[in-house]
């Protein structure tokens, strides 16, 4: 059942997860500062004339993959959550879990999760619990717009 408490606690979770997006944008630039550093000190000393291509460091790869991942499942986070907490008002602190999993996922990412290779074992850390979250919230929904309201 949807309260007055209910929009406050979806806005809390909606800045949380605005404060994860910051947070994986942070990362990146980190990233793209490390891996143009060690670029020009490698350049420095070998004298190689190659340029600097951001694929081809596994530092790089992982924060782009994570801004990438996050806006990625952003619109479908959004919308389920949103619609969940206008519509059955319940399970909202689940957000949280998935604020969670998206401040982990560049963590999991740049600890040898996402490599020039892809996708490594590590990061289903981070996807899997979110996919729960996703998954958890449409039942809710469907469960309150199709099986409550065809009972009543």
């Amino acid at each position: 059942m949807v309260t007055v408490t209910v929009p406050v606690a979806a806005a809390k979770v909606t800045l949380a997860y605005a404060g994860a997006f910051l947070f994986n944008i942070l990362i990146q630039v980190v990233g793209k500062v490390r891996s143009v550093r060690a670029f020009k000190a490698l350049k420095a000393a070998t004298s190689t004339k190659e340029r600097y291509n951001r694929y081809t460091s596994d530092v790089l790869i992982a924060a782009d993959r994570s801004v990438g991942n996050f806006v990625e499942w952003q619109g479908v986070f959004l919308s389920l959550f949103w619609a969940n907490a206008l519509v059955t008002g319940k399970e909202i602190e689940l957000g949280y879990v998935y604020v969670a999993i998206r401040l982990l996922y560049p963590i999991l990412a740049h600890a040898g999760g996402v490599t020039q290779a892809g996708p490594r074992p590590l990061i289903f850390l981070a996807t899997v619990p979110g996919y729960y979250v996703l998954a958890r919230y449409a039942y809710l929904l469907y469960h309150a717009l199709y099986v409550e309201a065809g009972s009543s």
